[in-house]
């Protein structure tokens, strides 16, 4: 009898030390709610807070309506999954709360949805661990209360791309994405293909590479942050809007946005007949080398061009506008440095004190 409870005692030791040891080195990750994507989304479909999902397919497309639930996490694999595409007749309404936001981010990123890649810490998420959502000439998409981390290996750097469509982006936090370096043009929120009726407001940049480009379609106002809230000395490493002109101003447009300036790069960037820009006070626009702002009607077209703390300079400028081209003091700005505003109802420059290093 002593015989048999000591070999159970024994046993029950040696399965605890097991399972104890198991324990220690399994992450504490409930591998239940992970839903690994693996097909094309080709019906109305909703994902909801309960699930972590994981972007597992290569060239995922979503060719209906998906919506996603406040609090609802998406992971994309770094190989086998790191794009989502819209296609046939495909729209995301992305809409969480401020307590609820949806997160998009990267499969190493333990501290949104947990441990989803059950590796512990030998990974940590960075910069261009994914590529892109793309809305590819899709309208209607909404995303709302979102928030994008680590994205951006994709062609053109973004990792939210709205190309020719309309897309709603509010209230969303973009931060330690990629945006192209400093030769390129595009931002972790690239709008430069967008339509008119497409809204940005109210959302946060932060630790990009650059954080946002646009362009003549739609308006942009001063809701939006170039910051991180709880550290403000934390911007992007290229810290300004960078407006794509290919096409010129026709209508009526809005540029309020005073943290940050616009940028222009554009040999012959034009305000057409009939056409107005308005800027608020405290607007700065810098231009690139060789860069004209070209006014068909003269100053008419350029409402508030003389308003306080309105300022026409150089891309190298940061007296002005602050260090938008993320080289320190490497590069200071000098006359000659971008075209100048041409007045092409008089055939002769504006000379108005506010322009400067043209």
């Amino acid at each position: 009898m002593k015989t048999t409870i000591r070999i159970t005692l024994l046993a029950l030791l040696i399965v605890s030390f097991f399972s104890c040891k198991k324990d220690e080195e399994t992450p504490p990750q409930n591998k239940s709610n992970i839903v690994f994507v693996t097909h094309d989304i080709n019906a109305v479909t909703q994902w909801d807070k309960d699930s972590v999902y994981v972007i597992k397919t290569y060239d995922f497309y979503v060719n209906n309506t998906l919506s996603i639930q406040p609090g609802t996490v998406i992971k994309f694999h770094p190989g086998d999954g790191p794009d989502l595409t819209l296609g046939g007749s495909g729209t995301i309404v992305a809409v969480g709360t401020s307590a609820a936001p949806i997160i998009f981010t990267s499969y190493k990123d333990d501290d949104h949805g947990g441990d989803t890649n059950g590796d512990g810490t030998a990974t940590t998420p960075a910069r261009k661990d994914w590529g892109e959502i793309n809305t590819n000439g899709l309208n209607g998409s909404k995303f709302e209360y979102c928030h994008f981390y680590y994205g951006g290996n994709s062609t053109y750097s973004a990792t939210l791309t709205v190309y020719d469509g309309t897309v709603t982006v509010k209230n969303c936090v973009f931060a330690h994405n990629n945006g192209d370096d400093a030769t390129g043009w595009y931002g972790a929120l690239d709008m430069s293909d967008a339509l008119a009726g497409s809204i940005v407001q109210n959302n946060v940049f932060y630790d990009n590479v650059r954080p946002l480009s646009i362009n003549t379609a739609f308006n942009i106002d001063d809701s939006n942050i170039f910051h991180n809230p709880d550290n403000q000395s934390e911007t992007n490493t290229y810290n300004g809007i960078f407006a794509y002109t290919g096409n010129e101003v026709t209508t009526a447009l809005s540029w309020l946005e005073t943290e940050v300036p616009f940028i222009i790069d554009d040999n012959d960037w034009y305000i057409e007949s009939g056409a107005v820009l308005r800027l608020a006070q405290n607007v700065i626009l810098k231009f690139k080398t060789g860069s004209y702002l070209i006014l068909s009607n003269g100053p008419g077209n350029l409402l508030n061009y003389n308003a306080a703390g309105v300022f026409f300079t150089s891309y190298k400028d940061d007296n002005h506008g602050g260090d938008t081209n993320g080289d320190g003091t490497m590069t200071t700005p000098s006359n000659g440095d971008w075209g100048g505003i041409w007045n092409d109802s008089a055939g002769d420059y504006m000379h108005w004190t506010n322009i400067l290093y043209n």
